[in-house]
């Protein structure tokens, strides 16, 4: 549990991407999320690649503890990320998507995949119903609480959007749920609006 709460305190500095939408704008926003995404790929290449991490260590260590950042990433790298690319890479280039194709929803959307996406993992381990690898209580986290964060929209669409969210989250649609959900929350909304406008 402790490793979790730290991997979703991470996961919640997701929440610096709407921020800088709002208090910046959604070029700078673009801008921020490519250069995010560059540099997430140089240290992922480094962190899959034994022999490159091996000779990247040997370089650091005159200027940092590898060992004790290493040690923070292993905790918080789930089992099936230690193989392959993490789950912040998913959610950069879902962010990426989201802002540069569906810039009305932008905010909303990434609001909802980082801070329901952790209720629901939170929430959802100490759930007495399991739907296949989630649980009832999860589902309910995730989707009370896009509801929420999307209140601003009108209701019919804030339900679906939150329904949908909720609906990706818990069947695990590949790649992973922190681009899948964002996606498909994204195309949800320019759906609606194409067809109620």
């Amino acid at each position: 549990m402790k490793s979790e709460l730290k991997r979703k305190a991470l996961h919640l500095t997701g929440l610096i991407v709407p921020f800088f939408y709002v208090y910046l704008d959604r070029d700078f926003t673009l801008s921020f999320l490519i250069v995010v995404l560059a540099v997430f790929v140089i240290l992922e290449s480094v962190r899959l690649d034994a022999k490159l991490r091996d000779e990247v260590k040997r370089a650091l260590k005159l200027y940092i503890k590898v060992e004790d950042f290493e040690r923070v990433i292993e905790e918080i790298t789930r089992g099936h990320e230690r193989s392959r690319i993490g789950a912040h890479i998913y959610f950069v280039v879902g962010a990426l998507v989201v802002v540069w194709f569906f810039p009305d929803f932008a905010v909303g959307i990434v609001t909802v995949t980082v801070v329901s996406d952790a209720l629901a993992s939170l929430i959802g381990r100490f759930g007495r119903v399991r739907i296949g690898h989630k649980s009832l209580e999860g589902f309910l986290a995730y989707f009370i609480s896009a509801l929420l964060i999307l209140n601003w929209l009108n209701y019919p669409l804030a339900t679906l959007i939150a329904l949908i969210g909720a609906l990706t989250e818990l069947i695990r649609i590949p790649p992973d749920d922190n681009f899948s959900c964002q996606i498909a929350m994204g195309l949800t909304a320019y759906i609606f609006k194409s067809i109620a406008f």
